[in-house]
């Protein structure tokens, strides 16, 4: 086989591995700004005229307009660049972090899919590497997940099922911690796991592979010996899964028909949306829900052949009726609305809603804690937000030239509307 098809199975094997796994889960200083693409020209969410009566009976729920217009405009300032020259040579940037430090923890991913972690200083200069390839302590193989909270990085390793938590003092190794230490009492499969900055960890757990229809994931906060903390767990809708009989391609759930996605403050609280509606629920550190946000907006129609072109790993059209016609289950009228969710240092909610049916760009809104529109940032898919921090915000761009990527850290420059 060919080295080229070598790659192209292999990444598409890993990636199946990831989206498993995390299920029920990525310029220079004298560049010009980088203004977003006008809001005003999107055309791709219908607003209600009428409040659903499930959305309105929920308890301290506050309602937005649809048309509603953003306080600020938001410009992205280039002003600092890692590794977009000299060694370590970076090829694919997966993601990147800001730690407690002020320095960068860059994931790399080399022409082999071989994933390494640099660290640089703020000025962009390279600091060490963090780890390297390997199944011995400190060492690393697939990663699904990467964070830095409390002077840690966490490292989800793959490979080895297990966590690895490093030092941001010296960023040397610290100890790690088998994914089988964390347990669900109801015998569910280990999706994922979170460090929350109160030395918890944030677990998710999903149903077992076999099932299909609508499947659930459930969060359950626990400590570093797998005990549990909040005693009772959220439980939240997930993807829809088919039966595809024979077919040879990788079944993922159907995303049109709606997944829970959910972000985790600095402070432990989280919020989670079901995708189908601009609906964002609150829970304090302790999982008690708290407050919920609403804009009454839809997505775009539902396009069943438009899904299967542009989907990965999506069966063929004509398969997934036949498993509906065999489940009785009906096609959504919309398209999910939303599709990202993160929070920023300062509380502020930023959801990703797909500006266009073939999913080439996001508009990000970004809200206060309560819920005002503050501001509208039209971006391409393939400019994905990585961190947000002290009103930066740390994305990446390629090299013409040499088709490597690198990670920009904009300064978002907030102007407020007349």
């Amino acid at each position: 086989m060919h080295p080229l098809m070598q790659h192209k199975s292999y990444m598409q094997k890993l990636l199946l591995s990831i989206l498993l796994t995390l299920f029920f889960v990525q310029c220079s200083k004298n560049s010009k700004p980088e203004k977003a693409v006008s809001a005003e020209q999107a055309t791709h969410i219908r607003i209600l005229n009428e409040i659903p009566s499930r959305i309105q009976s929920i308890e301290n729920l506050t309602l937005f307009p649809g048309d509603a217009e953003p306080t600020y405009s938001v410009e992205l300032i280039p002003e600092q660049t890692f590794g977009e020259t000299g060694e370590p040579y970076v090829i694919r940037v997966l993601d990147c972090v800001e730690d407690n430090k002020g320095k960068v923890i860059l994931w790399n991913a080399d022409a082999n899919y071989e994933q390494i972690l640099y660290v640089y200083n703020a000025d962009g200069s390279y600091h060490t590497q963090l780890g390297r390839q390997g199944r011995g302590p400190g060492e690393y193989g697939h990663i699904v997940g990467m964070q830095a909270k409390a002077g840690k990085v966490f490292i989800l390793d793959y490979t080895s099922q297990r966590l690895n938590e490093y030092s941001t003092k010296d960023y040397s190794f610290m100890h790690s911690m088998l994914f089988e230490r964390w347990k669900s009492s109801e015998g569910l499969k280990f999706g994922y796991v979170e460090p929350r900055n109160d030395g918890n960890y944030l677990m998710t757990f999903s149903d077992k592979k076999s099932k299909l229809g609508r499947l659930e994931i459930k969060y359950q906060v626990m400590d570093s010996e797998g005990k549990r903390v909040n005693v009772k767990p959220l439980v939240f809708p997930a993807g829809f899964k088919i039966n595809v009989g024979q077919s040879m391609r990788p079944t993922m759930p159907l995303t049109f028909m709606g997944k829970t996605i959910t972000a985790l403050s600095d402070e432990d609280t989280l919020y989670s949306v079901w995708t189908q509606d601009f609906l964002i629920r609150k829970y304090d550190a302790k999982g008690l829900y708290q407050s919920a946000i609403y804009y009454p907006i839809k997505g775009l129609p539902f396009d069943l052949d438009e899904y299967t072109k542009t989907s990965l790993f999506s069966p063929k059209a004509h398969d997934i009726k036949k498993a509906f016609d065999d489940m009785d289950k009906e096609f959504p009228t919309t398209n999910p609305v939303l599709d990202k969710l993160m929070v920023d240092d300062e509380n502020r909610i930023w959801v990703a809603l797909p500006a266009d049916i073939e999913g080439n760009s996001y508009e990000w809104w970004i809200l206060s804690s309560s819920g005002e529109l503050l501001a509208k940032l039209v971006l391409p898919r393939d400019q994905p937000i990585f961190d947000i921090k002290n009103d930066y915000l740390y994305s990446k761009k390629m090299n013409e030239e040499t088709g490597t990527e690198y990670v920009v850290k904009y300064r978002i420059e907030w102007t407020e509307k007349e």
